[in-house]
């Protein structure tokens, strides 16, 4: 599966994405028109507005893109409101699959958090990490409200929280979508992580945004985890989870997600290019590609198979954590 958040301008070269997300999405007829004459025989196009913080609603929001011959399907969007005119857009695709088996589901929190213009960076990294918390409970919510509806008796999905950050790595929101019980991992630091392990050189996404006050930065992020409900064994009429505990390790560091191979392979800023130039306007399309590999019923795997890429620098920890 290929993820890729990237400005509209890339849209029309990407056809390859299963996923595009956008935000600063324009209502406008003209443009929509334009955009979906190049775009709508590739994708299926959801978007949502922002409130104007009077009871109106703003000519922008978000946008989610899934391709139409891709992995996924489109099966619903909404929004939450994260500030008085900013919100994250909450999709829910479903796996596409042809064999009848039912589709693995992945949520989506398409996030554009406030830009840091109070003179104090700490009140800017507070409100930002209020805004990622506000973002982290709305897909926490959707998927959980998915889990009480299906009769599916082991449910698996993935859950990406991406966008414009407008703080980069080290900020207050990226730091608490890492941290535990979260354990989100950041896409571009799996990947530095990988390549430090096989080339011994220094990785890093670089500029991906060259702001309207003339600054640099890297601030467009793509964070995911493996969410995993294992079947429930009922003890004296209760139900009782045979998950594990919950652990953040250094196999989440690199990308591995669990046993089966489930992996970040590859995260990369690409350039904008128009006419032949490579440009820095507004922001550079970031991209990334995920394994994501089912089990079939009866189907083993020889765990040494993984045993390298999966055993923990600390070899008290366990490889990988299981979010409920």
């Amino acid at each position: 599966m290929y993820l890729r958040y990237l400005p509209s301008a890339l849209i029309k070269h990407q056809a390859s994405s299963d996923l595009i997300l956008l935000q600063e999405w324009w209502f406008d007829d003209k443009f929509t028109t334009i955009f979906d004459k190049a775009t709508s025989h590739l994708f299926e196009r959801i978007a949502e507005r922002r409130p104007d913080g009077s009871g109106g609603m703003r000519d922008d929001g978000m946008c989610c893109l899934v391709r139409k011959k891709g992995a996924l399907e489109l099966v619903k969007s909404g929004r939450v409101l994260t500030g008085p005119q900013r919100i994250a857009q909450i999709v829910q695709c479903r796996e596409r699959c042809k064999n009848g088996s039912a589709g693995r589901n992945v949520f989506i929190a398409n996030s554009h958090l406030s830009f840091p213009g109070d003179d104090d960076a700490r009140i800017n990294d507070k409100r930002q990490a209020i805004e990622a918390g506000i973002i982290l409970e709305a897909l926490t919510k959707a998927s959980h409200e998915y889990e009480l509806d299906t009769t599916i008796s082991e449910h698996e999905a993935l859950e990406i929280i991406c966008g414009d950050f407008n703080s980069n790595s080290c900020g207050g929101a990226a730091s608490l979508l890492e941290s535990s019980p979260y354990n989100f991992v950041n896409c571009a630091s799996a990947t530095a992580q990988q390549m430090l392990t096989n080339v011994g050189g220094p990785v890093n996404i670089g500029v991906t945004h060259c702001d309207h006050l003339g600054n640099k930065v890297s601030v467009d992020h793509i964070f995911l985890r493996l969410k995993r409900r294992l079947a429930q064994t009922s003890i004296n009429g209760k139900a009782k989870s045979s998950s594990t505990k919950k652990e953040r390790c250094a196999a989440l560091a690199f990308g591995y997600l669990d046993e089966k191979g489930s992996r970040i392979v590859n995260v990369k800023r690409d350039d904008i290019l128009i006419e032949g130039k490579t440009v820095l306007s507004d922001h550079r399309p970031v991209t990334a590609e995920i394994l994501w590999p089912r089990v079939i019923a009866n189907e083993t795997f020889d765990s040494d198979l993984y045993i390298n890429v999966t055993m923990p620098l600390d070899p008290l920890e366990p490889a990988w954590g299981i979010v409920e």
